[in-house]
């Protein structure tokens, strides 16, 4: 007999009814995706995947936006990476906004896309990628946050995390190159070491700075002035943290 496909389970919140039916739509062409609930707020997913645990059915992706009615999606992210760090939060917003960005991503985010680029085609594909933990975002929208972090100087308490968790020299340089988009390949090249060796500095950065991710990384990099040399003719953009497809222009 033919195995049944494991279904990604996505939960949609905050949606007025208009966007939510189409959502639904959109997301029930693929035979994968399964639209399994709506729910008004973060308190109240936080509830339905409790339960929805309880009966053997598996929340995988959050659909949400930055802001709707009294719906706070950013808020609601937090919540549900509190609670659940496995599930992916995707952010569907008109907002173009820097500090939503960048604040998405401080949430825990998996991506952050704006609906007039959305197409059906992306929408899907998106839930897949950030599932595997390739983060979601148009190019242009993530360099032009963090290049404005950059010029406005804007420190926060991610400066102070950067001096209390204790990062070695070695780290350090890793998260400037991060912080610069370099690649793990680059970075190897940069400093002279193996490829192995980037890859361990790159995971006891993130796990120090108790980041969501390596794009969170480079942000908290970002906003404490810890970057590479922006002149460094061997340094990538942002948008070559994580390789996806071209024609999708959505990168980590």
């Amino acid at each position: 007999m033919p195995v049944e496909p494991v279904k990604l389970g996505v939960l949609t919140l905050g949606f007025n009814p208009v966007v939510r039916e189409g959502l639904q739509a959109i997301l029930t062409k693929d035979e994968i995706i399964e639209v399994i609930e709506d729910t008004p707020d973060g308190d109240d997913a936080i509830q339905f995947i409790k339960r929805a645990r309880d009966r053997g059915r598996t929340v995988n992706v959050v659909l949400t936006e930055a802001h709707s009615g009294n719906v706070d999606g950013l808020q609601a992210t937090r919540l549900i990476k509190d609670y659940f760090p496995e599930i992916a939060v995707l952010v569907l917003t008109e907002n173009l906004n820097d500090s939503y960005v960048i604040d998405a991503i401080h949430a825990g985010a998996g991506g952050y896309i704006l609906l007039k680029d959305i197409t059906p085609e992306v929408l899907r594909h998106s839930i897949h990628r950030v599932v595997e933990g390739i983060t979601q975002m148009k190019t242009e929208l993530l360099r032009n946050a963090v290049e404005n972090l950059i010029k406005n100087g804007r420190k926060t308490l991610a400066e102070r995390t950067t001096e209390a968790a204790h990062l070695t020299e070695r780290e350090i340089a890793v998260l400037r190159l991060m912080g610069n988009g370099d690649s793990n390949k680059i970075i190897a090249e940069t400093l002279g070491i193996t490829l192995d060796t980037v890859k361990k500095h790159v995971r006891n950065v993130i796990d120090k700075l108790q980041a969501r991710s390596r794009t969170h990384a480079a942000i908290i990099a970002a906003q404490a002035g810890i970057t590479g040399n922006r002149n460094n003719s061997n340094a990538q953009t942002l948008s070559e943290l994580e390789s996806v497809p071209e024609s999708l222009t959505f990168a980590r």
